[in-house]
Formats: C-alpha cells, structure tokens, sequence
C-alpha cells in the first residue's frame, strides 16, 4: 500500500469517526436546528478534508510526519507573507497580501467567469458559514490565533511562542513530530470547541 492511499484510508476512517462523534453531540444539542446541525456537520467534515491537503503540503520529506523544522518553515514563510508592509510585526495596518500564482486568464474569460458566478449567486444565494474557523490567510486570523495579549500587534517572538504552543498541543505523544492522527485530532478538537460556543450562543 503506498502512502497516498494510507493517508486516504486513514483520512477517511477518522473522518467518518469525527463526523459520526458531531453528529450525535449536535443532535442532542436542542439549541440548534436540524438544518442548522446538519449544515454544521457538513462543514466540519469540509475543514476535516483540508486538513489532508495541509498535512501533505507541510511533510515536504513524505516521510508522513511533520516535523518542528517543517512546521516552523510554514510558519515562517506565512508571516512573512502576511507581513505585507514589511515592518516585523503582523496588525490591521499590513495591507492585504497578492494572491498566490498568476492569474493566467484571458480578460474575456476572466468577464465570462464573473458573469457566471453572478448568475449562480442569483439563482442560489450562497448560505453563510456557521462553523468559522481563524485561518493563517488572513490578517484577522492570525491576530485570533496568536495575538496573546489582544493589543492587535503579533510580533516575532509573540508569534514563535504561539507556534511552539500549537506544535507542543498537537504533538499528543511528545516525540518531537506530528503523526497524521495528531494533526487531525488537534483540528477535530478545535472544530468541536467552536460547534459547542455556536450552540451556547443560540440560548
């Protein structure tokens, strides 16, 4: 069996376990709907997806570990993305970043495309998220998750002792690397936390 289909049986198997755990815990959870624990369950089992794509983009060596120094060179390069303005330090003044890639579309296919997704938008109005997660792509995101003393700044070493802490809560065993399990279990965790916040705030 080759790695990309362990990685694919295990994904699949604690996927199915993790949305099996969310599903009963919302179902009981009289605060919230049924639409609205169904439309929970299914966006958490989105984030559980990506976190597949994220594990294998971070284990640069496949060796199906993530390693301290992998997990800092993300790190590192994701600051230094988002530290548009280039002053050492990560707040509402950094100016959002490029996109990443070139947009290699014609101008009448990029006119097509927005005429489409318009006339999608219409027929369909989009639903809005419930289960919204920080995300290292934003500014905001990144001040939700390491700006320790909330005074919308994250430096360097605020943002290095952030990082430590995250590595140090995800690697369960402390053998120094992050297993494929681990990483999922960590995200599963925090998914569940912000699930239980969304039904509190429905009383």
């Amino acid at each position: 069996m080759n790695k990309q289909h362990l990685y694919t049986t295990l994904f699949l198997a604690l996927s199915s376990a993790y949305l099996s755990a969310c599903s009963s815990t919302a179902a009981s959870d009289t605060r919230l709907s049924e639409a609205q624990q169904k439309q929970l369950a299914s966006e958490r089992a989105g984030h559980l997806r990506q976190t597949h794509v994220r594990f294998n983009a971070l284990d640069k060596d496949e060796d199906g570990y993530i390693s301290r120094a992998e997990f800092n060179r993300s790190g590192d390069l994701a600051f230094e993305r988002m530290d548009t303005n280039k002053d050492g330090v990560l707040s509402a003044a950094d100016p959002k970043p490029e996109p990443r890639g070139e947009d290699t579309r014609t101008e009448q296919s990029r006119a097509e495309q927005s005429r489409q997704q318009q006339a999608q938008r219409a027929e369909q109005p989009r639903r809005e998220r419930l289960l919204k997660m920080p995300t290292t792509h934003s500014v905001e995101g990144m001040l939700a998750m390491y700006d320790s003393n909330k005074d919308g700044v994250i430096s360097r070493e605020e943002y290095a002792q952030g990082r430590a802490a995250q590595f140090a809560a995800t690697d369960a065993n402390g053998d120094g690397q992050l297993s494929y399990d681990e990483y999922v279990a960590e995200f599963a965790t925090r998914l569940d936390k912000q699930i239980s916040q969304i039904g509190k705030k429905a009383d």
